[in-house]
């Protein structure tokens, strides 16, 4: 069952999240369109006043001296960001991609018997949202793959090229030994039969669609989302991807809610206008096990920071559709509520 609920504000949104911390006990999955949060969000505007003075130098001085302390405060302020961003890359030493797919991509978050598994919600969310109109075109780009595939197996039916991209070179290899070989620390025929069978397809359409998936990714690319061209120069058309795809990425290596949304607004520039960006994240998380012992911190998300931040970064918000973790799904390798599946669109 989902919940549809039309929302005036953000205020509001922020109340509906902090009314479902509190209160919810119903079904994992919920849905909310935000397609009436209209206008811009609020912003705060600085403007630098001189106390009145009889004398014209004394002011001038005055002036320079706060313009100087402005500057000097946001070149602090850089500085901060990044060294948070090298400590957060940090953490990221001694990553295994085989252990992180242990945790998150085997039952009972990926069982495929249970419509309240975290999987199969997240493939559902992918395949009607890649089913839609206008979900289609030349380019479509995963930013921060991970060791994961399942997020493009709906997509590539839909796109002449698929780009995947990760920061950890032991990710990108993850998947290059998929692509070339088959092989991988985790078997994702089950992904592949279950993706089948949402588009109508009989579960043996597995070998046809990895195929597929094979012929479309073009190219496993580094990436770094803090930087303002994420991905290396001449990656994609002048024009930018017509769709990008993220999972789980962007809260998972940012120190803060706003170097989230200074990434959010990077992507932005990786699309075409027009184009559509499909997001999966994590509600609620402060940290994840990237290998035994390995706990990564987290920026822990709400349903209204998600909306903020995605329309702050000039995306326009088509849908947030909400799932919640029954009990059996918590197993200890974070401390995840909730997962959220957003669908936007550049201007």
């Amino acid at each position: 069952m989902y919940i549809h609920t039309s929302l005036s504000s953000t205020l509001e949104l922020r109340q509906l999240s902090q009314q479902r911390k509190a209160t919810h006990t119903g079904h994992p999955m919920s849905m909310v369109r935000c397609d009436s949060i209209q206008g811009p969000l609020p912003r705060l505007r600085y403007t630098l006043q001189p106390e009145s003075s009889d004398h014209p130098a004394a002011s001038l001085d005055a002036r320079e001296h706060q313009l100087s302390n402005a500057k000097d405060s946001e070149m602090e302020g850089e500085d901060r960001g990044e060294k948070a961003v090298a400590a957060m890359e940090a953490c990221y030493q001694g990553f295994d991609p085989a252990a992180y797919l242990q945790y998150n991509y085997t039952p009972p978050r990926a069982d495929f018997t249970r419509s309240d598994s975290i999987v199969p919600w997240k493939l559902k969310c992918l395949h009607e949202a890649f089913s839609e109109d206008g979900m289609k075109g030349e380019v479509l780009v995963d930013v921060g793959s991970g060791p994961t595939l399942y997020q493009v197996m709906s997509g590539c039916e839909h796109f002449d090229r698929v780009v995947l991209s990760d920061f950890l070179e032991v990710n990108r290899k993850e998947l290059r030994i998929w692509l070339q070989d088959g092989k991988s620390s985790l078997d994702w025929t089950p992904y592949l039969k279950f993706v089948c069978e949402l588009e109508g397809r009989s579960p043996s359409a597995w070998i046809e669609k990895a195929k597929r998936l094979r012929s479309v990714v073009t190219d496993v690319l580094p990436i770094n989302i803090h930087q303002p061209c994420p991905l290396p120069s001449g990656s994609l058309p002048s024009t930018g991807a017509d769709c990008l795809v993220s999972s789980f990425c962007l809260e998972s290596v940012s120190p803060d809610l706003s170097s989230f949304t200074q990434a959010l607004g990077h992507l932005s520039g990786l699309l075409r206008s027009g184009g559509h960006l499909l997001l999966i994240g994590a509600l609620g998380e402060s940290f994840y096990l990237g290998a035994p012992g390995l706990r990564i911190p987290v920026v822990p998300l709400d349903e209204a920071q998600v909306c903020s931040s995605l329309r702050a970064s000039g995306f326009h918000l088509l849908q947030l559709s909400v799932y919640h973790l029954p009990p059996d799904m918590r197993v200890g390798v974070d401390d995840v509520t909730g997962v959220f599946f957003a669908k936007a669109r550049k201007p």
